[in-house]
């Protein structure tokens, strides 16, 4: 078969993920990774117009640019937010879009270092030491540890899929 004569899979909605310069492009993947595997496309967004550089462990970069920056974000047209685990530096937009995703009843998954963010925006201060948090009709939910983290972004795409 033709590689791309291949159908593609049908968009079943767009999800951001806010993300900054110097990203762990190994944690962004994760946290995209399986979402996009679900059918949803997945939205760089920042606090600046001009390409992102990330890093893998392995040492390669990896470049994106952003659909828009954070200020120019049209909220309604995203069903969930990603934040991987680098925007923390990135200050009140970030806080900004945070907020304005749980007013509006959405979904989001922090990780690592953006979750103090979610935990303080959700008014969850028990959750600011977990590896990832979900944030998902009204309460937060935290995932410690290796394999929970894992299991929380996988659950974390099907609930949205579902």
């Amino acid at each position: 078969m033709n590689r791309f004569a291949r159908k593609r899979q049908p968009i079943i909605g767009r999800v951001a993920a806010i993300t900054a310069q110097n990203f762990n492009a190994d944690e962004f993947v994760r946290a995209t990774r399986p979402l996009e595997q679900k059918g949803f496309s997945v939205s760089v967004v920042s606090n600046t117009s001009g390409m992102l550089t990330g890093r893998t462990e392995a040492g390669q970069d990896v470049n994106f640019v952003p659909a828009s920056t954070i200020g120019d974000m049209e909220f309604d047209g995203y069903c969930a937010l990603i934040l991987p685990g680098n925007s923390h530096g990135m200050g009140e937009s970030t806080q900004t879009a945070i907020e304005k995703f749980l007013s509006d009843g959405k979904p989001i998954i922090a990780m690592m270092g953006d979750v103090p963010m979610l935990a303080e925006a959700a008014n969850s201060p028990d959750v600011s030491d977990a590896g990832v948090a979900i944030s998902m009709n009204g309460k937060v939910f935290a995932a410690r540890g290796e394999s929970d983290s894992e299991e929380a972004i996988e659950v974390f795409a099907q609930v949205l899929a579902a």
